[in-house]
């Protein structure tokens, strides 16, 4: 499957927004099982990591992007 390049700022805040969220629910009174939410938010870790590898195959596109890959 590819990705074409004009959706990666949009794949990558989506990702970005994910994770934050996903912390702040882990630490919410609501949630039972803050394990299940950390597994995910170790998946969503994993796949921008997984990006990050794909993206440095396409220098310009790691530059270009980059700031969206950090943690």
């Amino acid at each position: 499957m590819e990705v074409d390049n004009s959706w990666l700022p949009t794949l990558l805040c989506a990702l970005n927004d994910g994770i934050k969220y996903n912390d702040r629910l882990k630490h919410s009174e609501t949630v039972k099982d803050p394990e299940d939410i950390e597994e995910w938010i170790l998946q969503m870790h994993q796949f921008k990591q997984y990006l990050r590898e794909q993206l440095s195959v396409e220098p310009k596109l790691l530059e270009q992007y980059g700031e969206y890959l950090r943690d």
